[in-house]
């Protein structure tokens, strides 16, 4: 008898652990942060169940329960961009779990066994997820037999409520639209559920005039400049590499119009940012204070590690303009500038 509870309590030992695949803690999701590597991700998450990639675009779509024993079934959705999270969505599952059959030995009999670890759910409603390589390009085919304006704005509509959307796939379709009005449309429901918001850049400027291109920009910074630090969906600024920053400051140097290097620094949008060190330079730049205290609050919402603020505000000689700085930012950060 003696030997029969240790086969039984082995058995449901076994059982347990292996429903430790399936559970997953809020703790756990909440550790996945914007930026992650797919091997953090993998850390905190497993391995996913499901796994779609275009380009330099990737999905993985993960299966868990919140409880090991009689937990809600829930889908968490992470999107990669260049091997890095750039956004995750989450989704409740609806359905009752099922505990899987327990196989026991022969020599033991088991019966009113409790459920012990749900099986992976069916999947039921269906989800927004992002439109691949070949699914995109039978989209496009379609897209391009329809003429009229408000008939592609509609058909637009009715793919953003199961689809999301890579920047250069959002470019495709705007080379597509002859209207103006219709671009600015089709581009400010698009950007919502862009996957790779930081390549949107090239996307504007396909934009007919420099009058719509400047409304979006604006749209863009509406978007994400009036979230501060502790918002709801805050976007957290994630610095250039410094290969991407050499580019953009060779670039932003040789430029001769105030004019240009303003348009250069508006395009950088959320998540790409700067480091305080990276700032430095481009504040460096600037001949007279005024203009670089204006460049330094310009570049603010872009800073990725704003406890190294100090490298900015040692840029001035007197305390006076260190402590002008220090409190714009703090203004910033509370939500009152």
């Amino acid at each position: 008898m003696k030997k029969i509870h240790i086969i039984l309590f082995f058995t449901l030992w076994v059982i347990a652990s292996s429903c430790s695949t399936y559970y997953v803690s809020n703790k756990q999701v909440m550790e996945v942060q914007q930026g992650m590597s797919r091997q953090n991700v993998e850390r905190i998450l497993g391995k996913p169940d499901y796994r779609r990639f275009d380009g330099n675009t990737e999905e993985w779509e993960f299966h868990r329960v919140s409880s090991v024993l009689y937990g809600n079934s829930i889908k968490i959705i992470v999107y990669f961009a260049d091997g890095r999270v750039t956004s995750m969505d989450t989704f409740n599952g609806d359905e009752i779990l099922l505990p899987p059959p327990v196989m026991m030995p022969p020599s033991v009999v088991v019966t009113n066994t409790p459920p012990v670890c749900p099986p992976q759910y069916e999947e039921t409603s269906r989800r927004r997820t992002l439109m691949m390589h070949d699914e995109f390009d039978r989209f496009l085919r379609d897209f391009r037999m329809v003429i009229m304006p408000t008939e592609q704005i509609k058909y637009i509509d009715d793919v953003l409520l199961e689809c999301n959307f890579t920047s250069a796939q959002c470019g495709k379709i705007i080379d597509q639209i002859n209207s103006s009005d219709t671009q600015m449309t089709v581009m400010k429901r698009m950007y919502p559920q862009i996957v790779d918001k930081e390549n949107f850049s090239p996307v504007v400027n396909k934009l007919f005039s420099s009058f719509d291109r400047n409304s979006m920009k604006k749209y863009i910074q509406a978007y994400h400049g009036e979230q501060r630090p502790g918002d709801a969906g805050y976007v957290r600024p994630r610095a250039m590499s410094a290969a991407e920053f050499d580019r953009f400051f060779n670039e932003y140097r040789g430029k001769s119009f105030e004019s240009d290097r303003t348009r250069m620094l508006d395009e950088v949008v959320p998540p790409s940012g700067f480091t305080c060190a990276q700032c430095r330079k481009l504040v460096d730049m600037c001949t007279f204070q005024t203009d670089k205290k204006n460049m330094i609050k310009k570049l603010y919402p872009k800073i990725a590690d704003k406890k190294n603020f100090s490298i900015l505000t040692d840029v001035f000689t007197f305390e006076m303009d260190k402590r002008e700085m220090r409190e714009f930012a703090e203004s910033y950060d509370s939500g009152r500038n």
